[in-house]
């Protein structure tokens, strides 16, 4: 008894000075919202640690720092499905997704109560070729429930060593009961900007935005260099399907090629401070094409503001089928303890203030300016070529010249099947002829 009366002591110590800290510091945040509600509620906060230290059973098995995080986690869940405290490797995860590479089996994902939403699988990726696609819910990973695990955990859970195992169960539109599967993670190698060329028989070019990073800029600064200055192309196609989003800036620059120097771009209003985005005038200014940007439902956040403001300014036609909605802008502030907040601090516009009866994309999306959707047939006829592909890229006798070649001729295939892709290019070359 003796023994562990004296840490409660100290504890209760530390607990004064910290309060008194915490009262200096929250007074004011209460004086400004004319409340003191803030501090008698951290002083209940402190009051069930104290409690937890004190008599819980396995409190010896229980550190104060992993009690503060899950308070500060649960803090945050009550905020907004992209607001989080992250841990020291929660935040390096989060910097990997940005700048480097991990491993894992290669999706965007957001939550919702008992599941994770898909948003969007990465290209060439386990779940992609497995044939996972945007809006699938995914219930459970190796056989552990996603309600009690966490978004945190459910994500820390998929990713692991490459070549490593995990089971994912989820259900998809059209599906009697989940489905499990096994997927094999690997090294998830975040590419930008994917796949730029010329598209075949035509003066049409292409290019994929598959996430707006640091690096997106300059890489599609590269790709359209080589595309329209040199090749000549006479028509631009985006693709930003199943393109999740990233980073503002990123996304602003890029708008930048093809804008006059100080054009909107997006308005981004927050509690606190609002303020537009406009482009600035870079070296670069690509030849003025007719564009066309490919969207579907998991395109998101970062790649609605490029498809908002381009359609705004009338330099592009949007072609699918409705975009997913998350119109909300999230800062990154780093802790001293050496992890982060990730917090909802703003919405955004791709209209001005000053525009009457503007919409908001947050939960509403953009409806594009060709609809294209697909038959159940369509659907069909797409997943029987997928499992075929990804049966072909199975044959362990395949060299890796083989494995390339048998790619890209899949790719050509699929492109054929691709309604949306088809309608962009016929409207483009359409209206290349119209400008000759």
């Amino acid at each position: 008894m003796t023994r562990r009366s004296l840490p409660a002591y100290l504890f209760l110590a530390l607990l004064i000075v910290n309060l008194g800290i915490g009262y200096h510091v929250y007074s004011q945040e209460a004086k400004r919202t004319e409340s003191d509600d803030v501090f008698k509620q951290i002083d209940v906060m402190m009051e069930v640690l104290q409690q937890i230290r004190k008599f819980y059973v396995d409190g010896d098995n229980v550190s104060t720092k992993k009690l503060i995080e899950g308070a500060m986690r649960g803090m945050t869940s009550t905020l907004d499905p992209y607001s989080e405290y992250l841990g020291n490797q929660d935040f390096e995860n989060l910097q990997e997704e940005t700048e480097g590479e991990f491993g894992g089996i290669g999706i965007q994902v957001d939550y919702d109560k008992d599941h994770i939403i898909v948003i969007a699988p990465i290209d060439n990726t386990p779940a992609f070729n497995a044939g996972i696609q945007p809006g699938d819910q995914i219930y459970q990973v190796d056989g552990e429930d996603v309600a009690k695990l966490g978004v945190e955990n459910t994500i820390r859970k998929m990713r692991g060593k490459p070549g490593t195992k995990v089971v994912i169960t989820y259900m998809r539109e059209g599906f009697d009961e989940p489905q499990s599967l096994e997927l094999t993670r690997a090294l998830i190698p975040i590419e930008s900007v994917t796949k730029a060329k010329i598209i075949p028989d035509t003066k049409i070019a292409y290019v994929r935005i598959t996430q707006f990073m640091e690096k997106t800029p300059n890489e599609l600064e590269e790709h359209l260099t080589e595309l329209l200055d040199k090749q000549k192309a006479k028509g631009l196609i985006i693709d930003l399907r199943n393109n999740p989003g990233g980073l503002v800036k990123s996304v602003v620059e890029c708008c930048g090629y093809f804008l006059p120097p100080k054009s909107f771009v997006v308005s981004v209003e927050g509690r606190l401070e609002s303020y537009e985005e406009t482009t600035k005038g870079k070296k670069y200014q690509a030849p003025k094409v007719p564009i066309a940007i490919l969207v579907n439902e998991g395109t998101a956040s970062a790649a609605e503001i490029m498809s908002g403001c381009l359609r705004e300014h009338g330099r592009a036609k949007l072609f699918g089928i409705k975009t997913f909605g998350k119109g909300s802008v999230q800062s990154v502030i780093d802790m001293r303890n050496g992890g982060a907040l990730k917090l909802t601090i703003a919405h955004y516009f791709v209209q001005p203030k000053d525009v009457p009866n503007r919409k908001t994309i947050h939960k509403n999306g953009i409806e594009p300016d060709q609809v294209i959707t697909l038959t159940p047939d369509e659907i069909h006829d797409f997943e029987v070529f997928d499992q075929e592909w990804t049966k072909a890229r199975e044959n362990k006798d395949l060299t890796d010249a083989q494995r390339i070649k048998l790619d890209e001729e899949f790719r050509i295939k699929r492109e054929k099947l691709d309604k949306t892709l088809n309608s962009a290019i016929k409207e483009l070359t359409e209206k290349t002829k119209e400008d000759n």
